[in-house]
C-alpha cells in the first residue's frame, strides 16, 4: 500500500494520506480468488477492460472524491472565461467553485457565478473583467490501471479497490452466463462504493462545500438589503 499527501486538497479537507494499492500484487489476486480461477495471459487484457469501466464508475459517482479535488486554485481568465486546460496545472473535468479571492482561508472570499460552455466555465456579468480566478475543482481521471506496461499504472486508489474487485467480479459472472450470482455481487459492489462515499473524507468536503456556497449566498443577501 503506497501512502501519498493530499496535497491538491490544501485546507478542503482534513489532513490525511491518500493510499493506492497495487494492481498486480493485490487487485488482480483478489478478483481472481472472487472468481475461483486463476486468469490466463490472454484473459487478462478483458479483465483489465472490465477494472477500467468500473474505474469509470466509481469516478462518476461523485465529484467530492478527496483524491480528485482542487481546491482554490488560481487560475487564468481568457476573455472572460476559464478554460479546462491550463499549461502545467491539472486539465479539469467539473467546476465547482469560483472565486475572486483565495477561498477557505478567509470568511470574505467572494463567489463568482459562472456558467459551463464547451471552452470551459463563463464567468457572469460584473466578472469579466478579472485576469485570474480562483478554481475549486475536479480534476480529470487520466489513469488507466494495469501492470505498468503500455503506460497503464499499478497504483489503484484504495477508497475504491473493493468495489473495484467485487464490480469486476460481478461482471465476470454476467459474462460467464451467471446472471442470479451476478446481481448479487452487482449489489455487494454497491454497497462498497456507498461506504466509500460515506467516509468522513468525502462527507468533510461536501460540508465544506455547500458551507462555503451558503455562507457567500447570505454575504450577498445582505449586500443587498
Amino acid at each position: 500500500m503506497t501512502a501519498l499527501p493530499c496535497a491538491t486538497c490544501k485546507k478542503l479537507t482534513p489532513t490525511y494520506f491518500l493510499t493506492t494499492r497495487n494492481y498486480s500484487t493485490e487487485l488482480l489476486p483478489l478478483i481472481e480468488a472472487l472468481c475461483g480461477t486463476s486468469f490466463a495471459s490472454v484473459e487478462l487484457p478483458r479483465i483489465k477492460a472490465l477494472i477500467n469501466s468500473r474505474a469509470k464508475r466509481a469516478y462518476r459517482a461523485t465529484e467530492y472524491w478527496p483524491r480528485f479535488l482542487v481546491s482554490g486554485e488560481q487560475r487564468d481568465v481568457i476573455s472572460g472565461s476559464v478554460p479546462f486546460s491550463q499549461s502545467a496545472l491539472s486539465n479539469i473535468d467539473e467546476f465547482i467553485l469560483i472565486h475572486r479571492t483565495q477561498p477557505f482561508q478567509t470568511a470574505s472570499a467572494q463567489l463568482i457565478d459562472f456558467d459551463v460552455t464547451s471552452g470551459g466555465a463563463r464567468l457572469l456579468d460584473g466578472n469579466l473583467e478579472l485576469s485570474s480566478a480562483f478554481v475549486t475543482y475536479k480534476k480529470k481521471w487520466e489513469d488507466t490501471y494495469g501492470d505498468g506496461s503500455s503506460g497503464t499504472t499499478v497504483d489503484v486508489p484504495d477508497e475504491w479497490f473493493e468495489y473495484l474487485a467485487h464490480g469486476t467480479y460481478a461482471d465476470f459472472l454476467r459474462s460467464d452466463g451467471q446472471q442470479e450470482k451476478a446481481v448479487v455481487a452487482d449489489q455487494e459492489a454497491r454497497d462498497k462504493l456507498t461506504d466509500e462515499l460515506l467516509t468522513d473524507n468525502v462527507r468533510h468536503t461536501i460540508n465544506v462545500i455547500e458551507n462555503q456556497r451558503t455562507h457567500n449566498h447570505l454575504n450577498s443577501s445582505l449586500r443587498y438589503t
